[in-house]
Formats: C-alpha cells, structure tokens, sequence
C-alpha cells in the first residue's frame, strides 16, 4: 500500500512541471507556452551515457528504415513521409545531407587516389604547356587563344601558367576545393528539378512542397548508388571486370517508379514526363557545371 502511494506521488510530480524557462504548469515532456524539453542535464554521468546510447541506436535504427525504404520502395517513402507517418524514418533533407556527405567524402577518396602525378611527368606537363603558350602571338593567332581560353585580356599566359603549376603541384588539394563547388551546385539544382517536376505533374495538385521532397529524394539514391559504386572501386581497385558500372542503368528505373507511385499516372504519360524532365534537368545541369567550374577556376586559381 505504501509503494502504491509513494509511486502515485511520483506520477503526480512527473505530471505536473514547472516549466524551468517560463514557469508554466504543465503535464507532459514538452512546456505548451515556450517549447523547452523537461529534459535534466543536472545528473549522474552515467544517466548522460544512456541517453547517448540510446540516441545513437534511435538515429540508427532510422536511418536504416529509410535507407531500406529509399532503395526498394521507390516513391513510398515520399509518400508516407507526405502522409504524416515521419516518426520511423529520417527526414528526406537530413537523410540527403549524410547522403551527399558521404558521397563527396568517397569520391574525394577515389579521385585522390587516382591522381598520381610524378615528378618527370609534371615537369613534362610544365614545358610543353609553357612551349604551346609561348608559342601563340595573341594578336595574329587569336583562333589558337580561344582554343587556350586566353582571349580575355585579364587572364595571361603567365596567369594559366601559374595555375597550372598550382594544380600539379597539390592536385588534391584543388579537387576537394572543385567538389565542395560542384556539391553546392547540386544542392540548389534540386529546387530546379521538383519545378520541372511541379510544372509537368500539375493536374496531380500537390503543392511545390512534395514535388521538392522527391526531388530530394531521388537525388538521394542517385548519390547513395555512386557511394555503392565507388566502394567496389575502392576495396577492388584492380580488375579486369566492373559489373558495378551497371548500377547506372538503374537509375531512370527507379526514378520512373518513384514519379509513377507518387503521381499515380499511367505508365505512358509518367514515362514521358519523365523523359521531358531528364532532358530539361540535363541541360541545366551541363550549364550550371559549365558555370560552376568557369567561376572556380577565377576563384581558385586566377
């Protein structure tokens, strides 16, 4: 009788905070009036390392369940994340920041490893580039400038040849700086995509909103398959067979399936929208790469 009272108490203090921020009453983990987590920091260390831990197996366990949904439920967890089931899974955002992250950090690792320039094969580099540059009289060779992208009075030969030496002297270091350009271009491409997406599945009415979130989404697996990919390349370097160079192929089936769950159009009109929107989307993708490696280049490296 005495622990049925004194466990009735502690329930009734559980129930009835004192929000530490604004001193409202309230019941329950979150205060109504300002939003802070009844949350206490004040205790034993050992209690923080719980926490911890189970905090590190709840994001696991989401990321997981969305992993598993992203690759083999095309368009279903756009779907249930638009229908308000997002307790189980990542939010599309987040799950497309580690993604990308991810993706980038790999392919930094790949491309470093494949950039192997000695020292006799940069000075060779060197003086043939500088024999070519010395070589042109930009006043009578104007055609050969163009081809040297020097037509521009503010960028001199003595310029691309100090970039140059820039690039083969730490080349790796100026392709991790190339990728963080071509990751940001990425990033505000998607926008430009859910708008071909909002633009040519407008009888669907669904607000820009859920185009954007398969837009994320499809960018998502298109990056988490290329991680799939250089992974092979990574642990198998050497082999006379790349089967994982099929994957590619795989692309525009999962995003067919992913526009045809979510829109719930037939397969002909999905199909053709889709190939619309591939080729709209390939096109500012070529110039928005063309403008971000023009405007690293004078960034980084004139």
């Amino acid at each position: 009788m005495t622990e049925k009272i004194e466990k009735n108490s502690k329930e009734t203090e559980l129930n009835n905070t004192a929000c530490k921020n604004c001193k409202t009453q309230f019941k329950g983990k979150f205060c109504p009036n300002c939003g802070q987590s009844v949350y206490e920091f004040e205790k034993p260390f050992r209690f923080l390392i719980v926490d911890l831990v189970g905090n590190i197996f709840a994001f696991d366990t989401r990321l997981w369940k969305s992993m598993s949904s992203l690759i083999f439920r095309p368009g279903k967890f756009v779907e249930e994340y638009l229908n308000g089931h997002r307790a189980r899974y990542m939010s599309p955002f987040r799950l497309y920041i580690f993604v990308s992250f991810l993706f980038f950090l790999l392919l930094s690792i790949y491309a470093g490893s494949q950039i192997q320039i000695s020292e006799k094969d940069r000075n060779e580099i060197n003086l043939s580039f500088n024999g070519q540059i010395g070589s042109l009289n930009p006043e009578t060779d104007s055609l050969k400038t163009n081809e040297l992208n020097i037509s521009d009075s503010s960028v001199s030969p003595k310029k691309l040849t100090n970039a140059l030496s820039k690039v083969l002297n730490n080349p790796k270091m100026y392709m991790d700086s190339f990728l963080k350009f071509v990751s940001w271009s990425l990033f505000f491409l998607m926008p430009v995509y859910a708008f071909f997406l909002w633009l040519l599945f407008r009888k669907s009415k669904k607000y820009y909103y859920s185009h954007l979130v398969l837009a994320i989404n499809q960018h998502t697996f298109v990056f988490l398959l290329f991680v799939l990919i250089i992974c092979f390349k990574l642990i198998f370097p050497i082999r006379a067979y790349y089967p994982e160079n099929y994957l590619i192929a795989s692309i525009p089936i999962y995003l067919f399936f992913g526009k045809l769950h979510l829109y719930k159009r037939s397969w002909s009109k999905t199909l053709l929208r889709m190939i619309t929107i591939l080729i709209f989307y390939g096109i500012a993708l070529f110039i928005t790469l063309f403008m971000t490696w023009n405007f690293w280049i004078k960034i980084e490296l004139l």
